[in-house]
């Protein structure tokens, strides 16, 4: 019989409309979602239960999943619901005021009437909600409940339902520099909704699980590692139109160029590449390459030395790209095209640009620290990501040297082979058996 799982999908309701929001953390909980919905061993539903406002999360998941190409394979179930006439209504109103904005990247405000209409339609379904409750949320329809992002609803709200819960990383609480405070605050908040007794959590690396397992607790019996996948459109682009289209829509000039994606934030690194990729141009004289930057300003914080950096060198600043967001299907194009893939990350809880550079046949190059050294496996050049000798030395290195780079390309093509979302799936249901199974024994010894 298939194990019922209501899988959680608020993430898409706190940044619904926003497409240069999308993270990797969307893609994982897109892509689980699609692979898991199609095993005949399990019946998955979506569910939203981590907003504050129910009716705005469940409305904008339900819109999300509407407008989704390709379709979901699975039901979605409201969990706050004014009723069929209500419903509709501030689903066509919601619509209409993301709709104003011919930009969807940006949040303008909508017209003053559809405004109006969106705020008297949610306090009257409030209302009707008060004056006729229905019980919605039936948890004792599921074996399990799944929360892939990072959030974690209330106990209160999914009762004594097994809970499986997806840890990427603990980055606020064990590099609080790398964030701000409130990030911190939030972050402590959602961990201690985590039952160390109760829980399941699915990690992302062995790197990341230990880490978790020391600062909380938890036995590590409890704790699954389930590694992500590199997305399916991602692959080695031959088409050298294709590549060099892809290069002028983000202005990358001619030559030869070494990419880097990330949101400009702290532990990314950014400033050392910078000024690393400065000093190479320095001491090699070299006329013809450059340092992209892909990731959106808007995923980012704490950035001033970033940019500080680039300006520091008004006789290089030139070579210098920063795209700004890159749109899914110039993805594969724009790794492809790169000499070699740069990622001196401080921190990472699995790094997937690594995995995805390697699937699109870029040499890599990436640090020594955190859980890097586990994904890249051996087949990417490991730096030091704070000695900048190292770094200067592999981007110089791989640039020059074509039989390394070939065997990188080779190496990481392989690499990327061993992940995929059907092992992260099958890893992820058994998880689902092992906490059906011990909630089911729960309940009948109560």
């Amino acid at each position: 019989m298939p194990i019922k799982v209501a899988y959680d999908i608020s993430i898409f309701a706190r940044d619904f409309g926003r497409t240069n929001a999308v993270t990797g953390i969307h893609r994982v909980v897109s892509e689980l979602m699609d692979e898991m919905s199609h095993r005949a061993d399990l019946t998955m539903t979506a569910v939203a239960l981590c907003g504050d406002d129910p009716l705005d999360d469940c409305t904008k998941v339900s819109l999300f999943l509407d407008n989704r190409k390709p379709s979901a394979n699975c039901e979605f179930e409201y969990t706050y619901y004014p009723g069929r006439h209500l419903a509709d209504a501030y689903k066509s109103v919601l619509q209409a005021v993301h709709a104003d904005d011919p930009d969807p990247s940006r949040w303008r405000r909508p017209r003053t009437l559809t405004r109006y209409l969106r705020s008297a339609l949610h306090r009257l379904a409030h209302y009707h909600r008060l004056v006729f409750p229905t019980a919605l949320f039936d948890r004792k329809t599921f074996d399990v409940f799944h929360c892939p992002h990072t959030e974690v609803p209330p106990r209160s709200r999914t009762g004594d339902l097994p809970r499986v819960l997806t840890v990427y990383d603990l980055i606020p609480i064990v590099r609080p520099e790398f964030v701000d405070k409130h990030s911190t605050w939030v972050f402590e908040t959602w961990l201690k909704r985590i039952d160390v007794e109760k829980d399941w959590v699915s990690s992302i690396s062995e790197f990341t699980k230990a880490e978790f397992c020391e600062r909380t607790g938890m036995s590590p019996e409890r704790v699954r590692v389930v590694p992500l996948a590199a997305d399916r459109f991602l692959h080695p682009v031959a088409d050298r139109k294709v590549i060099a289209a892809t290069r002028a829509r983000y202005h990358v000039p001619e030559g030869e160029y070494l990419l880097c994606l990330a949101a400009p934030q702290p532990r990314k690194n950014l400033a050392h590449l910078i000024r690393s990729f400065f000093r190479l141009l320095d001491e090699q004289r070299l006329s013809d390459t450059y340092l992209v930057l892909a990731g959106t300003k808007e995923r980012g914080w704490m950035y001033d030395e970033i940019f500080a950096a680039a300006e520091s060198s008004s006789k290089h600043r030139s070579r210098l790209i920063f795209t700004g967001y890159v749109a899914e299907e110039d993805l594969a194009a724009l790794y492809s095209g790169a000499v070699a893939f740069v990622f001196p990350s401080l921190y990472e809880g699995f790094g997937l640009p690594v995995l995805e550079a390697m699937q699109c046949g870029t040499p890599v190059i990436t640090s020594t620290t955190t859980s890097l050294p586990e994904v890249a496996g051996g087949a990417a050049l490991l730096v030091d990501p704070v000695d900048s000798d190292q770094l200067c030395d592999a981007m110089a290195t791989v640039r020059a040297d074509h039989a390394l780079r070939e065997d990188l390309r080779r190496k990481g093509l392989n690499r990327a082979a061993q992940f995929s979302w059907k092992r992260s799936a099958d890893l992820t249901a058994e998880m689902y058996r092992i906490a059906a199974g011990e909630g089911a024994r729960v309940r009948v010894e109560a």
